[in-house]
């Protein structure tokens, strides 16, 4: 008869552990990932160089990257670990466009001096929200990103959307989770914005 109880109990205590119900109103720190496919480096380009300035943040909310809802009631945060959202990004833009072969740095301030393209950006709507349910976790994320190019050698512009959306359902919820979704959706639009354009010369172009 005591194995009943004993039973119920583990049960409910693998429920509780699956879902994640404890620790709410917790921090739970991300990153913005550094730049994927280290080992798919494209040789580098006989092009021109590229500085890429820190993002504007134009998010509505920017207090947190997103939400996770616990089972029983109450939330907790994901939020950038380190530095501004907008610095984050654009060294992360311009590491993967150095994976790339691309000659790319960030330049701070004003300091996209003597180079022959510059890369600013705005950042529209970038968030990972999971919720809790029984033996689950979903998770839901958005990234949309403006980026504008100026070519210094003729005064052209290139101006490219990029938004990428995805979704994941996990059992056993683990930071690490958050963070590969976000990690998908920001590589998803920065392949993009690769396959798109091309740096033929000293000139960013669209791809025709």
């Amino acid at each position: 008869m005591r194995s009943y109880p004993t039973a119920a109990i583990g049960f409910i205590g693998i429920i509780l552990l699956a879902t994640g119900c404890g620790g709410k109103g917790e921090r739970i720190d991300l990153k913005v990932p550094i730049a994927y496919g280290v080992n798919q480096k494209v040789g580098a380009m006989n092009s021109g160089t590229v500085a890429v300035l820190p993002f504007e943040d134009n998010r509505t909310n920017r207090s947190h990257l997103g939400t996770r809802y616990h089972l029983w009631g109450g939330e907790s945060h994901f939020d950038l670990s380190s530095g501004t959202l907008g610095e984050t990004t654009a060294q992360a833009f311009a590491d993967y466009l150095k994976e790339r072969g691309w000659n790319a740095s960030v330049a701070k301030g004003n300091g996209a001096t003597g180079v022959d393209v510059t890369i600013t950006g705005q950042l529209v709507d970038i968030a990972v929200d999971a919720k809790s349910g029984v033996g689950q976790t979903d998770l839901n994320g958005k990234n949309r990103l403006i980026i504008f190019a100026k070519n210094h050698a003729d005064g052209s512009q290139v101006r490219e959307t990029l938004t990428s959306t995805g979704t994941s359902q996990v059992f056993w919820f683990d930071p690490e989770d958050a963070q590969d979704l976000l990690n998908e959706l920001y590589n998803k639009n920065f392949e993009k914005f690769m396959a798109d354009t091309t740096l033929d010369g000293k000139l960013l172009k669209v791809r025709r």
